[in-house]
């Protein structure tokens, strides 16, 4: 058996959703850019898709949807855009690295909130223009609490939100509620690709920011368009996703807490509370141990995981998510993660207890 848990990387595509890849390749190939009425029909349906993708995620039609990539090319598209020129930004010591890169460069200060031992969020008050914070943290599982985050800030402040751990696995109704841009992975969510930003209309600077988006990819050419049938198929995806997601939650709550009770007494630490995590995430602190020979072990047993966020495994300076919360330079070492699909089942996870079990007795 070879089980993948390192889906909060880059999640694992089902059979349907690739034949549907598939048709789709076949059929919407035209360049979207072009005069003909292919190229019309091609831009029609991608405008059709991006009211359906904002819809599914927000309950509503007040986003509109910048498709681009993948979540480290949405945070590109922010950068692009002009929209952080000059601002005073805040944001938290968790973030995605892409993220934090991209407000350095542009923002004229960046304040970083400390987070508490479990990953949670410190705010502090302050007169910011922009706020940047993660739905659900990549590498521990927190899911912060984005209405209290966003609903303290001055009136002026533009809400990012990077939902890339929460798109298509929970409902995204409130998030998007106090949020102005939310940036969104297809790969997090059994797609073979893509990603969106989406920015609500009725923002004073949203009707820029959209012409901004569309100016950087033409005439400025700094940013390529998405291939089509990608967006349409992260649309059919999240569709899936969103038809089942109670189901899937309820399911992933009961694997996430039997895999916490199994391994309970097996000299590790599970780094953040069963009520403060994602399901589809188990972050486990191991005492004395490296995370990422723990890796390399179970792979060898047909388990593949991460010592961290894939954006910075295998860091010679350890976890810096690790480090953000409390632990030392030595312990940051000591993280693995285990990230979950929506087809993992009860099989799998006792396969997965009792080998990662003989790895820590074998370390």
């Amino acid at each position: 058996m070879i089980l993948y848990c390192d889906q909060a990387a880059a999640a694992g595509i089902d059979g349907e959703t690739a034949d549907f890849f598939a048709d789709v390749c076949r059929i919407a190939y035209a360049n979207q850019e072009s005069l003909h009425s292919g190229a019309f029909e091609l831009r029609k349906a991608l405008d059709e898709a991006g009211n359906e993708f904002a819809r599914l995620l927000t309950g509503g039609d007040e986003f509109a949807v910048c498709w681009c990539s993948s979540g480290t090319d949405a945070f590109l598209l922010l950068e692009y855009s002009g929209v952080l020129k000059n601002k005073r930004a805040v944001t938290s010591a968790l973030e995605h690295p892409a993220l934090k890169a991209v407000l350095e460069r542009n923002c004229c200060g960046v304040r970083t909130l400390k987070c508490g031992r479990q990953g949670e969020i410190i705010f502090e008050n302050g007169d910011f223009d922009i706020a940047a914070f993660h739905s659900v943290q990549s590498e521990l599982g927190t899911v912060q609490d984005i209405p209290f985050l966003m609903k303290n800030l001055p009136a002026h402040c533009i809400r990012f939100t990077d939902a890339v751990q929460s798109a298509g696995k929970m409902d995204m109704e409130k998030i998007a509620e106090y949020s102005d841009i939310i940036a969104v992975s297809g790969m997090k969510f059994a797609s073979p690709g893509g990603g969106a930003l989406l920015v609500r209309k009725t923002c004073a600077w949203s009707r820029e920011f959209l012409k901004s988006v569309s100016r950087i990819r033409h005439p400025e050419y700094r940013a390529g368009r998405i291939f089509p049938p990608t967006a349409l198929t992260c649309v059919y995806a999240l569709q899936k996703c969103c038809s089942r997601m109670q189901d899937n939650l309820k399911k992933m709550r009961e694997l996430n807490g039997f895999l916490r009770r199994e391994l309970a007494g097996e000299n590790v630490v599970f780094s953040v509370p069963e009520n403060l995590s994602s399901p589809y995430i188990l972050h486990l602190y191991l005492p004395g141990k490296q995370g990422g020979v723990a890796v390399r072990m179970l792979s060898e047993r047909g388990i593949l995981a991460g010592s961290g966020s894939a954006c910075a495994a295998e860091s010679r300076d350890g976890s810096t998510v690790l480090r953000a919360i409390g632990y030392s330079a030595k312990e940051s070492f000591s993280g693995l993660r285990l990230s979950f699909g929506f087809d993992f089942s009860f099989e799998q996870a006792e396969f997965l207890v009792k080998n990662l079990i003989q790895v820590l007795k074998n370390y």
